[in-house]
């Protein structure tokens, strides 16, 4: 029989370090099949006893299955406290996008435990958060029920979320200017034409004519210009989005 290198003081070694150490600890590459080794003989060993009438072994067998119980107990507490740390490790993987997450002290079923870990938040975060940003509903894309997940990466969910927050925070400025404001600015300033645009650009934004119902204060869009600002019975053809909220506010009418 092979030397088995596992024991209730080397285990409570493990768990010790593992609750004094934020970091996971390395363990042998061999410590699942060392761990299954050692129940393995001491099970045996109470079997055998259990097998003998002899009054004097009821004390060996008690603490036989004494320690058989805190081997358990001990392993649970072990793989719990490595279960918190490798889901910390993957919440931060997924967070930050980051290369540097150090993998090396994981043992292979938990390598494969985060890896599918950090699969199903980056799905759930596109889904859910990046969604959300865009003012869509939830919806998951249907890849956990694939057996391989390897092909599912999102290396820029990090830049879309902040390309998001920003172009939110800019139209929820402009927002704010519509819900708050019902006096014309002193300074005039025509709204620029879709002629006004470069052709590239002009190519690629939507328009819509409306007139104004409203007085509507100058604002600066996500290109960061300045549009505005409008009076009542102006007409001009505007951002689609924009218009849209106007319309919506009862400021303009779309003509």
């Amino acid at each position: 029989m092979s030397e088995i290198k596992i024991t209730l003081e080397t285990l409570y070694d493990v768990l010790r370090n593992e609750k004094n150490k934020e970091d996971l600890q390395e363990l042998e590459s061999s410590f699942y099949i060392d761990v299954v080794s050692y129940l393995r003989e001491k099970k045996a060993l109470l079997d055998s006893k259990n097998d003998e009438d002899e009054l004097f072994t009821n004390n060996e067998k008690e603490k036989l299955e004494y320690e058989l119980r805190s081997l358990k107990r001990i392993l649970k507490e072990i793989y719990e406290k490595r279960e918190k740390k490798m889901i910390e490790i993957a919440l931060n993987k997924s967070r930050t996008r980051s290369d540097i997450i150090d993998t090396s002290h994981m043992l292979r079923e938990e390598k494969e435990f985060y890896q599918k870990m950090v699969q199903h938040l980056d799905n759930y975060r596109k889904g859910v958060l990046l969604n959300l940003f865009k003012g869509e509903l939830p919806f998951i894309e249907d890849i956990l029920r694939k057996k391989d997940l390897s092909n599912f990466t999102e290396p820029s969910i990090i830049e879309e979320e902040k390309e998001i927050v920003k172009e939110n925070k800019t139209f929820k400025k402009f927002e704010h200017v519509v819900n708050t404001s019902n006096e014309p600015e002193k300074e005039k300033e025509e709204v620029k034409s879709d002629e006004e645009l470069e052709p590239e650009q002009e190519s690629k934004v939507d328009f819509t004519k409306i007139k104004f119902l409203q007085t509507v204060p100058k604002f600066i869009w996500k290109d960061m210009k300045e549009y505005g600002p409008f009076k009542i019975d102006e007409e001009a053809p505007i951002f689609s989005e924009i218009a849209e909220l106007l319309i919506r506010k009862g400021r303009a009418e779309k003509i």
